[in-house]
């Protein structure tokens, strides 16, 4: 089996593409909420609070997010997971599509437990 080489990959972390920028971060928080509010199925929404610190890994086409959200009007704000998303020429899915799927995935999987 094949071992891969971490110090190799640390030292190709210089060499990776920065993160995609994310634009008006305000109109992405309102878009991806007022999505969210439309396809509310059951009395538990997720709201999305905040997205911070992108970064690269080591693969080329993949990027992190700290993607933070609150469960309806609970005072405790949560991260979602996995917070890794693909760039939009490797990935058939935009970024905002991608971070509206999981939400909304979130979403649905609360309100199916009540």
């Amino acid at each position: 089996m094949l071992k891969p080489n971490i110090k190799k990959m640390t030292n190709k972390k210089n060499e990776l593409p920065p993160p995609p920028p994310i634009f008006d971060k305000d109109k992405l928080l309102l878009d991806v909420n007022n999505k969210l509010v439309e396809k509310l199925t059951g009395s538990k929404s997720v709201k999305l609070i905040d997205l911070k610190n992108p970064r690269r890994t080591w693969i080329s086409y993949e990027y992190h997010l700290d993607i933070i959200y609150k469960i309806g009007n609970e005072p405790k704000e949560l991260t979602l997971l996995p917070n890794n998303f693909y760039d939009n020429n490797r990935y058939e899915l935009t970024f905002e599509e991608q971070l509206f799927k999981r939400l909304l995935m979130k979403q649905n999987n609360l309100n199916k437990e009540e």
